[in-house]
């Protein structure tokens, strides 16, 4: 009988996590087949997404799922409660998972993109949903608390790509020598890109360019992937950009120092607030020591070029060109990302 019993239980646990992947699956083809907008609200409830919510639901009911794949069904179901425009059961289900207990160590990498994507998620749902009170201290807090959302999502994913470009190289390096397709580039999703951009568009809106700058820097130095290229270029030039129109050498910090409260560089009318701080037990691998030099009045404007054009030549890739910490100025700055966008471009 207790035999029959654990076999009825290990089946049940098959069925509800059978349950689960069609879920999941059917929701990602419908976001492949009906891909989400910036700026634009999900559409709410459609015929195809009642199957998604159908799988998911008899995943939960049963319980028979294992602990961490309980947790990885109710993230699934808030990202559907958000796809539907029902916020706030999206953020009921956080708070019942409790997402930031969840752990970024030793799990794989589809993990840490599924909790990259609910800090995303999380971040988007608290911006829609409105605050009931017009105190300035509630709405300065919500603000924060989206802000920090959308960095926690962004170190995540910038840790889920690095870890899957990893697992990618190491199985190519463990196959026969045939050949075959080099590793191909991870498609963000909406998710993870919102994630990756939406923290320095807001401190730019709310007019703290500084911690903006902060952000661009941080990301910069995160160690490059595939996937990240295009974005690395993107936010190069963003930052060239602001550090020649918007920043005087007084206003100028330390690349590797946190951001000053209080710089001539942000709006006049911005109300200065205490920034959250947050912990992640893992964070996504950044440059240092020698790969992350540049030192002064030694490489001049043109051995940059000269340098980029021969990674494009020999088509290494684009070379890593950051700021020596002891030595930094802001036309350094400026200089190297401005060349760093330029030379990526051409290729």
């Amino acid at each position: 009988m207790c035999r029959a019993a654990s076999m009825a239980l290990v089946a049940g646990a098959a069925d509800d996590m059978a349950e689960l992947l069609l879920g999941e699956s059917k929701l990602e083809l419908f976001l492949k087949v009906n891909p989400l907008k910036q700026g634009v609200s999900p559409c709410g409830p459609r015929p195809k997404l009642i199957e998604v919510r159908k799988h998911l639901t008899a995943a939960l009911d049963r319980g028979n799922l294992k602990p961490e794949f309980l947790q990885e069904a109710h993230l699934v179901m808030a990202k559907l409660n958000y796809i539907e425009g029902d916020y706030k059961e999206a953020l009921n289900t956080y708070a019942k998972v409790g997402i930031d207990d969840l752990q970024l160590a030793a799990v794989p990498p589809y993990r840490l993109r599924m909790i990259a994507e609910a800090y995303s998620t999380k971040g988007l749902c608290l911006e829609k949903l409105p605050i009931s009170s017009s105190t300035s201290n509630l709405h300065a807090n919500r603000e924060q608390e989206i802000i920090m959302c959308y960095e926690k999502a962004g170190d995540i994913a910038l840790l889920y790509l690095q870890e899957i470009e990893r697992v990618i190289i190491t199985n190519m390096q463990n196959r026969s020598p045939k050949p075959g397709p080099g590793t191909h580039e991870q498609e963000l999703g909406y998710f993870l890109e919102t994630g990756l951009q939406r923290a320095h568009v807001l401190y730019f809106k709310n007019g703290n360019l500084t911690r903006g700058v902060g952000r661009f820097r941080e990301i910069l130095r995160a160690v490059e992937t595939r996937t990240t290229q295009n974005l690395r270029m993107t936010i190069a030039r963003q930052l060239a950009e602001i550090l020649l129109r918007g920043m005087c050498e007084q206003s100028y910090w330390h690349p590797l120092d946190d951001p000053p409260q209080q710089s001539p560089l942000n709006d006049p009318l911005w109300k200065a607030a205490n920034t959250k701080s947050y912990t992640l037990s893992r964070r996504p691998r950044v440059y240092s020591g020698e790969k992350y030099v540049f030192k002064r009045n030694i490489i001049s404007s043109y051995d940059l070029c000269y340098l980029n054009k021969i990674n494009k030549v020999y088509g290494h890739r684009p070379l890593t060109i950051l700021v020596c910490m002891d030595r930094a100025s802001r036309k350094d700055e400026i200089r190297v990302h401005r060349l760093s966008y330029c030379g990526e471009k051409q290729k």
